[in-house]
């Protein structure tokens, strides 16, 4: 008989993992249970967890990759990795635009995650792809744009923007010279717009920041103006940029009227509609965003009031073959080897990304469930909540309005009526630190025209009268307590 020597099969480094993975199993599906406290987390945790120097430290020490550890072992450091942070999702969170997303998104992003389709094109995922633009379709017909929409989902409003930017200047100046280009904002619109064209290569002079009026919405007679001068200069206005939802006070600009300027001056009119898109799905004021109807492109991101994790908006454009004119590009390999349907624009010519995820399916999965009734009624509550909220302020002498509640965003401050404008910024800045060290409410604040005011967006979900008692008492009490420690009413 012949011998034969045993032979060892291997073990890669994927399956040893794989192996670890398994043996921990029920470990990681305890650890998804726990992560459900994490998307809804009580009111007792902290809402701003800072870093000292020494947890820098710690944190440091731990950014490094090094030798193989247990894989519990490691989410234990995630753990504390991730505890150093704003909680936005926090119910008294009103800073910002708080991040809101339901356990419904998470979820979605588990199974997007899971399956990991490349969605550039219809060839590498048709399931996603095909759902992709239906939404896509679908949410444009809720801004009541024509059949001849549609767009693309991207990471957020920045690069929605930057993508508006760049089809308007492709469809209004020559190609050959663009260094007289001219964009027109409100002195109120996003930081992102200015960002966006100086990456483009607009400089700050090709920018022209509009007056707004006393409700914080721009201008049409300015910008009428500005118009005028810049064309009797030699240059070339092309595109007009409105805000639907302002992140300061949630001003909505008169996008009629910027649309019949644009129209008129043979201009690209782009709605930024990061934030307040969202409210055309309100379930008891369905015609409240209709007037987006009039824009060539408007920016949308779910992630804000869609109630999406981060990296999920939209560009809609009233005309989607402008989207393939400006970002399809020719290339043998994928013209020959990528398409399914013959020289049908696929979603790699509509956007500046090639290899993409499904964002439109996480967003998919959330109105599935929810239906179109229980989301516009999830966006009504922080509709409502404001607009109680001030009426609550304006009960009480000493709280003045600086911008009325608007898409959910209301902008107030204490005046007891006998300081200066000085005092009062500082002592309204101090009401807003101590309410988050005493981690009652994170109300961040604004500067609008000289006044220091307290700024609330109120998406959160879990949101309900009582809260409105309770943070009035807040408010009251904070004031006290400054008054007491510090004098304000001296």
């Amino acid at each position: 008989m012949s011998s034969t020597t045993p032979t060892h099969k291997t073990i890669t480094p994927l399956q040893d993992i794989e192996s670890e993975i398994d043996d921990q199993w029920g470990s990681i599906l305890n650890l998804f249970d726990d992560l459900r406290n994490v998307i809804q987390p009580s009111p007792d945790e902290k809402l701003v967890q800072t870093t000292t120097d020494d947890d820098i430290k710690k944190l440091r020490a731990l950014a490094a990759p090094s030798s193989a550890l247990p894989l519990m072992g490691v989410v234990k450091e995630a753990y504390k990795i991730f505890d150093f942070r704003m909680r936005t999702n926090h119910p008294m969170f009103f800073g910002f635009v708080p991040s809101n997303a339901t356990s419904l998104a998470w979820l979605g992003d588990v199974l997007v995650s899971a399956f990991n389709t490349h969605v550039g094109g219809h060839i590498a995922g048709s399931g996603p792809s095909t759902v992709e633009t239906e939404l896509i379709e679908w949410l444009a017909s809720r801004i009541y744009f024509p059949p001849s929409s549609g767009g693309i989902f991207v990471s957020g409003g920045s690069v929605a923007n930057l993508m508006a930017i760049i089809v308007a200047s492709d469809q209004i100046l020559q190609q050959t010279d663009r260094s007289g280009g001219v964009i027109y904002i409100s002195d109120q619109a996003h930081y992102s717009l200015a960002k966006m064209a100086r990456i483009l290569g607009f400089s700050e002079k090709n920018v022209r920041r509009i007056a707004s009026d006393s409700r914080f919405r721009m201008q049409s007679q300015d910008l009428e103006h500005q118009i005028k001068q810049d064309r009797e200069r030699g240059l070339k206005p092309f595109l007009i940029i409105g805000s639907y939802g302002c992140t300061e006070t949630g001003a909505i600009d008169p996008i009629k009227e910027l649309a019949d300027i644009a129209r008129g001056q043979d201009m690209w009119l782009h709605v930024d509609g990061a934030f307040g898109a969202s409210a055309t799905l309100s379930y008891s004021r369905p015609q409240l965003a209709k007037e987006l109807s009039h824009a060539h492109s408007v920016s949308w991101d779910a992630h804000k009031w869609l109630f999406q994790t981060y990296g999920c908006g939209m560009l809609l454009v009233h005309d989607k073959a402008k989207l393939a004119s400006t970002f399809r590009v020719k290339s043998d390999f994928i013209d020959h080897s990528g398409r399914v349907n013959g020289n049908a624009a696929e979603f790699w010519d509509l956007g500046i990304e090639l290899t993409r995820p499904s964002r439109a399916m996480s967003l998919w999965f959330t109105l599935r469930v929810l239906g179109i009734e229980r989301i516009g009624k999830m966006i009504d509550i922080g509709i409502d909540f404001t607009e109680t909220m001030q009426h609550a302020l304006e009960q009480l002498s000493d709280w003045e309005i600086v911008a009325p509640a608007t898409l959910a965003i209301l902008n107030f401050r204490y005046n007891p009526g006998n300081k200066t404008n000085e005092d009062l910024n500082n002592i309204n800045a101090r009401i807003s630190e101590a309410l988050a060290d005493y981690n009652d409410a994170a109300i961040f604040t604004v500067q609008l025209r000289g006044k220091t005011a307290l700024r609330m967006c109120c998406i959160n979900t879990k949101l309900v009268d009582e809260d409105i008692a309770n943070l009035v008492t807040f408010l009251n009490q904070t004031v006290a307590g400054l008054d007491a420690h510090c004098g304000t009413h001296d």
